[in-house]
């Protein structure tokens, strides 16, 4: 058995530390799974890079689309008419999302990142030939890998592969690695496939720069914001603030919200596909009438209709309306304004305030759990007990941490003792199998994956530390 861990006592709070406390203590009280308390009787849920807890707000919503308005769309009967509201609301909240200035292009909605992308691919490869070049990040999760690798064999196409940097992958994209790729392959290069945010490695990577390189070459870019959209605020849109990414994805089960996914690309992007030959995969009705913002077809102002094919889950769209409540409910308990639900505009320049307003409240109350998982792990990999993977440090990053235990025990056993301590992890290659390959680790054991985020608290994140600590002796 392993050692038991001797708990640690914190030191006494700032007021600052104490607010953001109390403002943690608040929002998982929106949280079933949550709201019992952080003690050591109760799980810490420390597992959130494979998912988020979801709150009350989107339990509800769900539940009373089911009882009031589970019908077809565009019917024109009330209970339809409810149904197209929820539908065209939470396309809103996702525009709103994906950029504070969403205009600039539309959203798709679906199954999972993994479908979306495969999709995007498919019409990819249809503007392929023998001599395209795909550059590709090895530090992707599968979902923006295989795809392309599918659609670069398909066509004839090439793969470059685009490596992290540093033994321990410490600079995800390195820029001056697309440098020399897009230099190397000249104007064969199609496009460049990379995560904001590994899902193993946890540093934030510069979109911006990466996308003005892309796109200086004339290559057009995809981007999975899976690992970073539960913890900032995204500018994938345009206006000054965006990063230029042609496409950008994440999944709503990671942010607070129901079983789905967003594909938002720019107009430009998207029109350019199709006049690339690259069609989307739906009845034949649907994508002749034409696709893209400037041939909307029969489908009026619905350029998402063609990429969409069953259409979006109508219940997860009804979930999502309730994730928007969540984050009017976080805002408020942050500022105290009153109800959450007066607290901004219905309107999709008061949900793109909303979104901005709550995730930076999400920010500084993850800093502590940045600051505290960081130290010691970074610590415990400089002396040897641990090799931690990604970025050693507490700036540019998120609070998803993953190493490989040095001192005899396997990342199973180490597992096996967080679960002990009732710290839900996991252990394994989370699907980042050729990056796991890249960095040499073993992929049956993979790595031990440390995730928080914002309801998390400093006590959760101790406890972790002091099993780890009793562990890696």
């Amino acid at each position: 058995l392993p050692p038991r861990p001797v708990l640690t006592q914190q030191p006494p709070a700032s007021p600052r530390a104490r607010a953001v406390m109390a403002l943690t203590a608040a929002a998982r009280g929106h949280f079933a799974a949550l709201r019992a308390g952080d003690g050591p009787e109760e799980w810490a849920f420390l597992e959130n890079a494979g998912g988020s807890q979801v709150p009350e707000h989107v339990v509800n919503a769900v539940s009373s689309y089911f009882r009031t308005s589970y019908v077809q769309l565009g019917a024109g009967y009330p209970a339809a008419k409810t149904a197209d509201a929820t539908v065209a609301s939470a396309r809103r909240l996702v525009a709103a999302m994906a950029s504070s200035v969403p205009q600039a292009g539309f959203a798709v909605l679906g199954a999972s990142s993994t479908v979306l992308l495969n999709g995007l691919a498919a019409q990819w490869a249809q503007t392929l030939a023998c001599g395209d070049v795909l550059v590709l990040s090895s530090a992707n999760h599968e979902a923006n890998l295989g795809c392309w690798v599918r659609a670069a064999e398909t066509a004839g196409a090439t793969v470059a592969w685009w490596h992290p940097a540093g033994d321990n992958g410490e600079d995800t994209c390195p820029l001056d690695g697309l440098s020399t790729l897009l230099a190397s392959h000249k104007t064969h290069v199609r496009l460049v496939a990379f995560p904001h945010v590994s899902n193993l490695l946890g540093g934030v990577v510069d979109v911006a720069s990466v996308c003005a390189a892309a796109r200086a070459a004339g290559v057009a870019t995809i981007v999975d914001g899976v690992a970073l959209t539960p913890h900032r605020r995204l500018e994938a849109g345009g206006g000054a603030a965006s990063w230029g990414a042609d496409w950008y994805v994440w999944s709503c089960y990671k942010v607070y919200g129901p079983h789905c996914a967003v594909l938002f690309g720019l107009s430009t992007a998207w029109d350019a596909l199709k006049a690339a030959g690259g069609m989307p995969a739906n009845h034949f009705f649907i994508v002749d009438s034409g696709y893209g913002v400037a041939a909307a077809g029969a489908h009026g102002a619905q350029p998402w209709y063609p990429h969409e094919p069953g259409g979006p889950n109508h219940e997860a769209c009804a979930g999502l309306c309730g994730t928007r409540d969540y984050l009017r409910q976080l805002v408020a308990d942050a500022t105290g304004a009153g109800p959450a639900s007066s607290t901004f505009e219905d309107s999709l320049t008061g949900d793109c305030e909303l979104v901005s307003a709550a995730f930076k409240c999400m920010v500084e109350m993850e800093a502590p759990l940045v600051e505290l998982l960081a130290a010691y792990l970074c610590a415990a990999h400089d002396e040897g007990k641990l090799r931690l993977l990604g970025p050693r440090t507490t700036e540019g990053r998120v609070p998803t941490f993953s190493f490989v235990p040095l001192t005899g025990v396997s990342c199973s056993d180490t597992v096996a003792a967080l679960h002990s301590a009732k710290v839900a992890c996991r252990n394994g290659h989370m699907y980042a199998h050729r990056l796991c390959s890249r960095l040499g680790v073993e992929h049956s054991e993979g790595v031990v994956r440390i995730s928080a985020l914002h309801y998390n608290t400093v006590t959760e994140a101790q406890r972790c530390i002091d099993v780890l600590k009793a562990m890696l002796q």
